[in-house]
């Protein structure tokens, strides 16, 4: 499983495109969830593009004027979709993993900027989740904080992080923690930082993939990090195992055994 999840903060530009191309090249990304492509049309040319190959399907909410707009993508011989549901600020996929046939609710947010529609989202969602019979993974901006500290250089709204946090609690959610750098979207003079940008899992998602992890990458063409969710798993070899030396005047030590 590798997911990556990008606010592109515009989707027009070649330039913009080879650069997710090469994250999912590198990185191969098998889910790509990308926000704010600012785009009322997405062709299969440009999704083939931006994909690498033309192993791929697609889901898009399209843009409204020149603000908002998600697409998602994905190789369907790792992801089975049945149905969705498109919304301006979100786009949920029901379907399975193919690996192991769990079924699966993957919701793609660009959350609102006031409280008042983050509320409405957070609401909506989660109903989505309660009625899900599966496992769930939830990504994209939130466009909130859950903490103080996940602000820097701008005012912290505790009451809309209070119902984020109740949201991600009441939904049964766990988010999965990234590495590699504290904030995911800043300004271009770095006066103002935020952590925008996360990925949540249920719990029973977590003992089928028991070696998810997450990492922040570069920023590039964006005011926001991509995000990945990757499976790591390390193999470290055999256990060591200690021999004395004392062990060698032992009677018998080294023998085969009878």
């Amino acid at each position: 499983m590798n997911c990556l999840s990008l606010n592109v903060q515009g989707l027009g530009s070649k330039a913009k495109k080879d650069w997710i191309k090469e994250l999912n090249n590198k990185h191969k990304v098998n889910f790509l969830s990308v926000q704010e492509t600012k785009l009322d049309c997405i062709s299969d040319m440009d999704v083939k593009v931006l994909w690498g190959n033309y192993k791929f399907e697609y889901t898009i909410s399209e843009a409204v004027g020149n603000s908002g707009g998600i697409l998602c993508v994905w190789d369907p011989s790792v992801f089975r979709k049945e149905h969705h549901v498109v919304s301006d600020n979100f786009v949920a996929l029901y379907g399975s993993w193919v690996s192991n046939q769990a079924k699966l609710l993957v919701v793609s947010i660009y959350a609102p900027q006031s409280i008042t529609s983050k509320r409405s989202l957070w609401s909506y969602i989660s109903s989505l989740i309660s009625r899900w019979d599966g496992h769930c993974m939830v990504m994209g901006d939130f466009n909130e904080v859950r903490c103080m500290e996940d602000r820097l250089g701008s005012v912290y709204n505790a009451q809309g992080a209070n119902e984020f946090n109740s949201f991600i609690s009441n939904s049964g959610l766990v988010e999965i923690q990234l590495e590699g750098y504290s904030f995911t979207w800043s300004l271009q003079s770095a006066k103002k930082m935020s952590k925008l940008d996360r990925f949540f899992v249920s719990d029973g998602l977590l003992s089928l993939f028991p070696h998810l992890s997450g990492i922040c990458l570069d920023r590039h063409l964006s005011d926001h990090r991509p995000i990945l969710l990757r499976e790591v798993v390390t193999d470290y070899g055999p256990s060591p195992f200690r021999v004395y030396h004392s062990w060698f005047s032992l009677q018998g030590f080294g023998s085969p055994l009878l």
